[in-house]
């Protein structure tokens, strides 16, 4: 059996059998570390937890997403993609990402870094499997196990980590790690690896017994304990004169809990849009709108009537025109979602936001490119996953994706709005 296999489930430990084993010292040292041994522990004298009741110390490893994922098996997978594909195109690759504000770019690469922190594997799992969709493996061999084996090992890092789960998320879990195990063997074919015997790897076979013994890994996950050592521990020490340190450590942490007392402020919308007047020519040359007018009008239409199909609201906005030639453009779109855990129904909090830079010219006259976020709008009920195969209005998918190119307030412009008359004529 091989740790790193999937398919294989190692039984635990049985408690029983190894206090059995333990109890055997008084027969002599031989036969101590024979039952030991066939209990399958080390023959320690007394260890800590013998005479703790009712505690089962071979279920208190929980997972540790920090370490176990991130500086684990995410670390693991990108050492692999890169010698798959080659340090070089793959740094290249992460030099040409568009900037996006969710996304930390590595201008430089990713081959160089040293001291990897887990929030930087983080940040580079964000993209990772954006940048080897079309990557050519050595020997003509298909990259699409090792797109497979890349996206199951993300999933299975990203729904670990989910705050609430159910019977379905956690199926999705192990499907997730099975996708993983499945594809895995492309990194054998490619000489990446001789084997995945990796405790790490094997671990994540037991996350959905943990969640249902313990909760959701943000229970146990060390990477709060490691924060609060920079802020509580390190930041702290650096403010003494590294003489008699503790008082001025609680003097300065005590300081600090005071400054951190503020009444919790939240403006719901911005009271001004970013340009109050933008000339409906320039959201097509600047903003890259270049569909704008057509855009709004079929909105509108699909507003006003929205039982029609596809083509009747195509219909109804050829004969809408727009008397106005500018409009007021936003550049910051913030989504905000009820917190789940406060007792409040009011509560909210910011979860993203999208923004929008148009082209404009820089001081020496340089042109300076227009950014916008690219934006999945759930246009129907697309389950936990969020795609179900159906169609809008569109003919796309559940989940439609575009760029954020104009972001303004339609209801003050449904009024100017007139429909054309529209001329018939009937035969003779």
């Amino acid at each position: 059996m091989s740790s790193g296999d999937g398919t294989t489930h190692f039984p635990l430990r049985n408690l029983e059998r190894i206090l059995e084993a333990l109890d055997r010292l008084d027969e002599g040292v031989t036969v101590f570390s024979r039952a030991c041994k066939n209990a399958g522990i080390k023959p320690v004298y007394q260890p800590f937890w013998e005479g703790l009741p009712y505690a089962n110390i071979f279920r208190s490893i929980t997972p540790d997403v920090l370490h176990q994922l991130y500086q684990g098996m995410v670390k693991h997978l990108i050492a692999w993609v890169k010698e798959c594909c080659g340090e070089a195109e793959i740094d290249a690759r992460c030099r040409r990402l568009p900037p996006n504000h969710n996304i930390r770019i590595f201008m430089k690469g990713i081959s160089d870094l040293s001291r990897v922190t887990g929030r930087e594997h983080d940040q580079i799992s964000r993209f990772l499997l954006g940048i080897i969709i079309d990557i050519r493996l050595p020997n003509g061999l298909s990259s699409g196990r090792l797109h497979s084996a890349v996206r199951g090992l993300l999933d299975f890092v990203h729904l670990a980590q989910y705050p609430m789960h159910t019977d379905e998320t956690l199926s999705l879990l192990d499907t997730a790690l099975d996708q993983f195990h499945q594809n895995k063997d492309i990194f054998i074919e490619l000489g990446v690896r001789n084997d995945f015997n990796l405790p790490k790897l094997h671990s994540c076979r037991h996350y959905v017994m943990y969640i249902k013994l313990y909760g959701t890994t943000d229970n146990y996950n060390t990477e709060y304990t490691e924060r609060l050592h920079i802020d509580l521990a390190k930041d702290a020490y650096r403010s003494t004169n590294f003489k008699d340190e503790f008082p001025q450590m609680t003097l300065w942490l005590e300081r600090k809990e005071k400054d951190c007392i503020v009444y919790e402020r939240r403006q719901l919308m911005t009271k001004f849009p970013t340009r109050k007047s933008v000339r409906i020519a320039n959201l097509i040359d600047d903003y890259g709108a270049k569909l704008f007018r057509e855009a709004l009008s079929r909105f509108i239409a699909q507003q006003n009537n929205p039982t029609l199909s596809a083509a009747q609201i195509d219909a109804e906005a050829r004969y809408l025109r727009v008397p106005f030639n500018a409009v007021a453009v936003y550049h910051r779109l913030k989504f905000t979602t009820p917190d789940l855990y406060s007792g409040d129904a009011s509560a909210h909090s910011i979860v993203d936001s999208v923004h929008v830079e148009p082209s404009r010219k820089m001081e020496d006259r340089r042109d300076l490119p227009g950014r916008f976020d690219t934006v999945l709008v759930n246009v129907k009920d697309g389950g936990l996953t969020g795609t179900d195969g159906g169609s809008n209005v569109n003919g796309a998918t559940s989940t439609d994706s575009c760029q954020g190119i104009v972001l303004l307030k339609s209801a003050s412009y449904f009024q100017s709005l007139r429909m054309l008359p529209r001329l018939s004529f009937c035969p003779a």
